[in-house]
């Protein structure tokens, strides 16, 4: 069906755009100049609107995903009081090149699944988009190449500069009911038609820059090279910025922080943009950064562009509007010039080797980083870094949890951060976990007392599926704090509810030394069950420590498995510890001939929203906080940065 295009003459448009800013109820945003550049901001009058620039310094997206915004606020001197934000109004935008408007759609693709953003959606339901074709191409831009330099959908209303007049294309009832509202227009005649189309076919001339490969061929391009010297190469110039992430129209990637009033007595929740090129991007609470080296970072930002979200949703992440190569000052973020680099150096027909296809469930629908209120029932110190919190959801509803799955805890004034359940599921509304002492939640949350209030989110996350294990051997391998999630399918399978559904357990447990030993008490209840091997190491002991297991790594304690016990093709082995602990007990169980199908693994990385959405726990393409943190070990081994 052929859209209705409607003319204005220049003075009736320039008309309509001032009736927009004096008699509409939204506030009305354009293409502004500022020096010799192009901005977005709030427009005083029509003539400061320019539709014929070349690119814009930062995209539209602000208006729809702000770089600064408020989720909630709080009152520090009430028990639990939280104040959604309601109060977001979306503008009426001017001059949107299609580009643009196509990486808009892409963010609805990414902000509008079942893990809905409510403030993402509010806004795009409110906001008008009125989009410019193309007059002035920017030298970087390389939008014909990505088919992006044109579209006909995503807008409301959108222009076309033929001359004498403005064609309006109509693009939702929306922008029709606005036009007919405060504009006075004409249908357009067949001469004018043909304007258009002249236009906008002689647009792929005028771009000096052009991708070699197809969109389509992006993927197989990166993942063929993905261990390519050119990723060094560029990034030994990086400087760590993060421009451009910043710049992009496609980029989405968040951080969430606590803010609090000089005077201490109320607060709020924000979203700030955050780029993958920085080093903290995914630095945990324990201090560790996953992708530590700017190689590692460089090359994740062009393969999720180019291949983890196309495997995901279908779309390559890059519009070719070129920002990013004018924001980068060595001239090494221009996608345009790395597939045409790597385009030299051939392709991989398996294209997803780095992304899970699995269904994943939305665990928070509707409304997210809003957590419930809780109350701590007891805390019981267990080391002198570790406190066991038992948490009751003041809702009394159960928390409805898989072993292996996590919880998101808020400390108002202090932020969140996400923990491990460590009690098995129940149908009651309290739960358990284990806070060790090493950043600002769990320093806080170690000085709370019974009666204090926390929020919670979750549970989030994939956790074991304790139906697939029934009939089998289980071998359990935990390392450290890996002991908090294990201690959750433990008590569930050791349950005399449960026992009966499983075979023989092994358990094989390790700690730096006695005193970070957790749930010994747990552990003497195990070994009283029947069918159960429990093994204890610890890597030191000094002479002056009490200690009656092994000293050594954990992998001393396989050769004390009790062979006879052990069928490898019918035993399953869970494994949850430090990162460095998992090459080396895989290298065991596949000595004994346990399946790679047959081992299961719980990842730790940075999971700042839980729901897959802000970037930081990214493994590859996989989210940790939604795929996992419980992994099939046969589906994740191929994933480099799951154990390297």
């Amino acid at each position: 069906m052929e859209p209705i295009v409607k003319t204005l003459s220049k003075k009736d448009f320039l008309s309509f755009v001032d009736r927009l800013i004096n008699e509409g109820k939204q506030s009305v945003i354009g293409v502004k100049a500022k020096g010799t550049h192009f901005v977005f901001g709030p427009l005083e009058t029509a003539k400061d609107l320019r539709l014929d620039y070349d690119v814009t310094i930062l995209p539209p997206k602000k208006y729809f995903f702000p770089q600064y915004e408020k989720l909630m606020e709080y009152n520090l001197e009430k028990p639990f009081e939280v104040t959604q934000n309601t109060e977001e109004s979306a503008p009426i935008i001017i001059g949107v090149h299609p580009y643009d408007i196509i990486a808009l759609k892409q963010t609805d693709t990414y902000y509008l699944d079942p893990q809905i953003d409510t403030l993402y959606k509010k806004r795009r339901n409110d906001a008008v988009i009125i989009g410019a074709d193309i007059q002035k191409v920017s030298s970087r831009s390389f939008a014909a190449s990505m088919n992006t330099h044109v579209t006909e959908d995503g807008f409301d209303l959108l222009l076309t500069d033929i001359g004498d007049k403005i064609a309006v294309t109509i693009g939702s009832k929306k922008g029709e009911q606005l036009l007919e509202k405060y504009a006075t227009a004409e249908k357009i005649t067949g001469k004018e038609t043909e304007k258009i189309k002249k236009i906008r076919s002689s647009l792929p001339s005028k771009y000096k820059q052009a991708v070699k490969l197809s969109k389509e061929q992006w993927s197989s391009a990166l993942v063929a090279n993905y261990n390519h010297s050119l990723w060094e190469e560029n990034s030994d110039k990086c400087m760590e910025c993060s421009s451009c992430t910043m710049v992009c129209p496609t980029c989405f990637c968040y951080d969430v922080r606590d803010e609090v009033s000089l005077d201490m007595k109320d607060g709020k929740r924000i979203r700030t943009w955050d780029g993958c090129m920085l080093r903290d991007f995914t630095k945990v609470g324990s201090g560790e950064v996953f992708r530590e080296e700017v190689k590692e970072r460089y090359r994740h930002r062009f393969f999720r562009k180019g291949n983890y979200l196309p495997e995901r949703y279908g779309f390559v992440a890059c519009v070719g509007c070129g920002r990013c190569g004018i924001a980068c000052l060595p001239d090494i973020a221009d996608p345009c010039n790395l597939i045409n680099d790597v385009a030299h150096f051939g392709t991989e027909k398996d294209t997803n080797r780095f992304f899970i296809k699995q269904k994943t469930e939305a665990m928070e629908k509707g409304v997210f980083h809003v957590p419930r209120s809780a109350t701590i029932k007891h805390a019981e110190k267990r080391s002198e870094m570790d406190t066991l919190f038992e948490i009751e959801l003041d809702d009394q509803k159960p928390l409805g949890h898989n072993p292996g799955q996590f919880v998101e805890v808020s400390v108002f004034g202090y932020g969140e951060a996400p923990f491990g359940v460590s009690s098995p599921p129940s149908d009651t509304p309290t739960f358990e976990i284990m806070v060790r002492k090493i950043g600002n939640v769990t320093t806080k949350l170690n000085s709370m007392k019974i009666g204090d209030k926390i929020g919670i989110r979750g549970p989030l996350g994939t956790g074991f599926d304790v139906k697939d294990f029934e009939g089998k051997n289980l071998l359990f391998t935990s390392g450290g704090t890996g002991m908090v999630p294990m201690r959750s399918l433990i008590n569930y399978v050791v349950d005399k509810k449960n026992r009966s559904k499983y075979k023989n357990i092994i358990i094989l447990y390790g700690a730096k030394n006695p005193k970070e030993m957790l749930f010994l008490d747990d552990v003497e209840q195990w070994k009283k069950v029947e069918n159960i091997q429990c093994e204890l190491t610890v890597d030191r002991c000094e002479p002056n420590e009490c200690w009656g297991g092994c000293t050594g790594l954990i992998t001393t304690l396989f050769p004390k498995i009790k062979a006879d016990k052990l069928d490898s093709k019918n035993t399953v082995a869970i494994i949850i510890g430090p990162p460095i602990m998992y090459k080396f007990v895989i290298k065991c169980l596949q000595t004994m001939s346990i399946p790679d199908s047959n081992i299961w693994v719980s990842l730790e990385r940075r999971m700042k929203c839980g729901i897959g959405k802000c970037g930081h726990c990214q493994i590859n393409g996989v989210y940790c906080c939604k795929e996992g943190p419980v992994f099939n070990y046969e589906k994740i081994k191929l994933l480099p940065e799951a154990f390297e």
